[in-house]
């Protein structure tokens, strides 16, 4: 058995070596024809000698025919031009120039040039990818014509899609030092899956100086294409371009061509994949040149035939089609900013969107957030619906009952009423203990706190009560007794900025029961972060509340007050305080002027309690002027103590905001409305009435 076992594996040892030996290559050989099938591509490169296959015409454009060929060496379909004006060498050069300026720029929405040449017969040509489908013009034509399949396929957001990306082709070519100079929707050809490509570099201009000028954007100089050899494609002196697309500094020369010279074809092209006409016609070349200088555009809501075009895109196309270069986008990229607010839902900057429009586009893009809200104030109004007839039920059924019952109603009243009472009194005590964002009663509230710390033994609910305690007392300055607490909980300085405030402060006062100067509170809130509104406006109540008792002098005040105002309607409370409020004496006491005010609403009052929170009631005003400003709410004014209240350019306030002026107590009223003087002088029947010019 043994010697079977080896014999068999000396017989399968010599099989593996001659198994090895016949698909060794260095012991295989193959004839010639063997030897081109195995290697097709590198034979193939050996054989062929034309470079080409014979060209198939695909279209004529104004300078140059386009062919259909296949590239032998690569084996791909590819794009060939030749120029349809070859009598001279400088028609040639002028064709090649424009392939090779083409070349230099590289961008996914750029027509790419593969390689460029002379055929035998002395003609130039240049091959580029081959797009197949519709160039931008032709898609709209189609659109106009109702055709299904673009309808369907063609939709205005496609359309942007497009556009956008036209727009960075545009943007990138800037940043290299070339304007097109001849952006139109035939020379932008959009392929099946979703290519858009910019050709037609013809009438290109190169901005910079080529070699002699530092790389762009961190690039070297040599990477950008050579002015001093590509800049002869356009003739000076004479009209390049397609009427109704080009800007008017091209038709007359009023200005130097610039980046912005682009900005205006792109919005001759937006407005006519939004209108689907350009935005200037006439009935002659002529015609159309001489209303491109004078600015003479058809509206766009004219020219779109009754479709809907949003404001945000009818102002944008508007604004980069602007007669004057300061009026127009600045770059293509501030262009692409804007499509991209309004891809988004925000408002652009062009449409200058008032608040209702602003509030519409919220809506729009929080459908569900509003869909929720609506749902529930639905909900909200069934419910009281509902409790309102269980009352009058209730009711009704009591006063059926009430001759048999009127002394056990009574009894029954009396010990509801007392149950309701103390019910409410525990629920408030039980919840506003627990209530860690509430510091009214803070003094009330750190006595009942301390006693419960003084009970409990779990480290982490000391821990938890310590740090309470801690904010009780700093948010009313008892900086040293909040700094023990602090410890107690065993937080650090690093981790708890009142904490951090709480060590800086405390040497600024000689006993803890006093009070810091208005700048340095001013300082702490300013230090206080966004998400602690709470603490900030705690502090800014108590010490307001506490000093206007013992007379503060109003202009130390007016820091504070000023930065409690910006805080408190979203105006730039963390940026570095510039202390632009000044009080003006007059013979009745002081005035103080927010007219023209930065901010988009008035809040006044602090949200921390009902009563004595208005910020500017410390400064004991007696004039208060509110001209040109977004005040909307008059009742946010009342505990300020005014009697001459300017309100001069408010022009839109209803009737129920008018009315809400009687609280104020007024003495005088300056003021722009539109209401009659009859209807104010019922309203204000004490009150001096001053009307004025909004516009003065």
């Amino acid at each position: 058995m043994d010697s079977d076992y080896k014999d068999l594996g000396e017989e399968f040892a010599t099989r593996w070596r001659a198994l090895g030996d016949f698909f060794d290559p260095a012991n295989c050989t193959f004839d010639p024809g063997e030897q081109r099938d195995l290697n097709p591509i590198l034979e193939g490169l050996k054989r062929e000698s034309k470079h080409y296959t014979e060209p198939v015409f695909v279209c004529e454009g104004g300078e140059k025919q386009i062919f259909k060929v296949r590239d032998l060496r690569t084996d791909r379909l590819v794009a060939m031009a030749k120029p349809l004006k070859r009598a001279s060498d400088s028609d040639k050069e002028q064709f090649l120039r424009e392939a090779r300026l083409t070349a230099c720029l590289q961008h996914p929405n750029i027509m790419s040039i593969y390689d460029q040449g002379i055929d035998e017969e002395g003609v130039p040509y240049f091959t580029m990818e081959f797009v197949p489908g519709d160039n931008l013009k032709e898609i709209v034509e189609k659109l106009v014509g109702r055709d299904p399949e673009y309808v369907k396929r063609y939709p205005r957001e496609r359309l942007l899609e497009i556009f956008i990306k036209i727009c960075d082709a545009v943007s990138y070519a800037h940043s290299r030092g070339v304007v097109h100079l001849d952006v139109k929707p035939a020379n932008i050809k959009v392929g099946p899956f979703g290519e858009a490509v910019l050709c037609d570099w013809g009438l290109s201009k190169i901005l910079s100086n080529g070699f002699d000028e530092e790389g762009i954007d961190g690039g070297r100089a040599d990477d950008l294409p050579n002015s001093d050899l590509l800049n002869d494609l356009t003739p000076s002196g004479t009209v390049k371009g397609t009427p109704g697309f080009i800007a008017p500094e091209q038709v007359d020369g009023s200005a130097v061509i610039s980046e912005q010279t682009d900005v205006y074809a792109l919005g001759a092209v937006l407005y006519f994949i939004l209108a689907y006409s350009p935005p200037i016609s006439g009935g002659s070349f002529h015609d159309i040149l001489r209303k491109t200088v004078k600015g003479e555009l058809t509206p766009l809501s004219k020219s779109a035939s009754g479709r809907f075009i949003p404001k945000g895109l009818d102002a944008v196309a508007m604004k980069a089609l602007e007669l004057k270069l300061a009026d127009r986008y600045g770059s293509v990229r501030e262009l692409r900013e804007e499509l991209d607010r309004f891809l988004l839902g925000f408002a652009t900057e062009a449409q200058h969107a008032g608040w209702l429009d602003r509030t519409v586009l919220l809506f729009k893009r929080r459908p569900v957030v509003f869909r929720v809200i609506g749902i529930s104030c639905v909900l909200l109004v069934l419910v009281l619906i509902f409790s309102f007839a269980r009352v009058v039920h209730v009711k009704q059924l009591a006063v059926a009952a009430r001759e048999q019952a009127e002394e056990n109603l009574r009894l029954y009243k009396d010990e509801s009423s007392r149950s309701k009472m103390l019910a409410d009194s525990i629920s408030a005590v039980a919840v506003d203990l627990h209530n860690r964002d509430n510091y009214l009663e803070a003094s009330g509230k750190a006595r009942l706190l301390a006693v419960q710390l003084d009970q409990e033994t779990d480290p982490d609910k000391r821990a938890f009560l310590a740090h309470d305690l801690a904010m009780l007392n700093f948010v009313r300055q008892n900086f040293r007794k909040a700094t023990n607490f602090f410890e107690l909980s065993e937080v650090l300085p690093e981790h708890d900025i009142f904490y951090e405030l709480s060590l800086k402060y405390a040497p600024f006062k000689s006993r803890d029961r006093d009070w810091l100067d208005p700048v340095e509170l001013r300082d702490i809130i300013l230090a206080i972060p966004a998400r602690n509104d709470n603490v900030a406006y705690s502090m800014a109540f108590y010490y307001l509340r506490t000093k206007s008792k013992n007379l503060i002098k109003e202009k130390e005040v007016l820091p504070l007050i000023e930065t409690l105002l910006d805080r408190l309607n979203h105006q730039g409370w963390y940026a570095e305080q510039t202390d632009t409020l000044s009080l003006e004496p007059t013979d009745k006491g002081w005035a103080l002027s927010l007219a023209r005010s930065p901010y988009v609403v008035f809040n006044l009052p602090l949200p921390v309690a009902k009563t004595e929170t208005n910020v500017l009631n410390p400064l004991g005003l007696y004039s208060l002027d509110m001209s040109y400003s977004a005040l909307s709410d008059p009742s946010h004014l009342n505990g300020t103590g005014i009697k001459v209240l300017d309100i001069r350019g408010i022009t839109t306030w209803t009737r129920p905001q008018i009315r809400l002026l009687f609280g104020l107590q007024l003495e005088t009223l300056i003021h722009s409305l539109d209401e009659s003087d009859e209807f104010l002088a019922e309203i204000l029947p004490d009150v001096e009435l001053i009307r004025v010019n909004a516009a003065l």
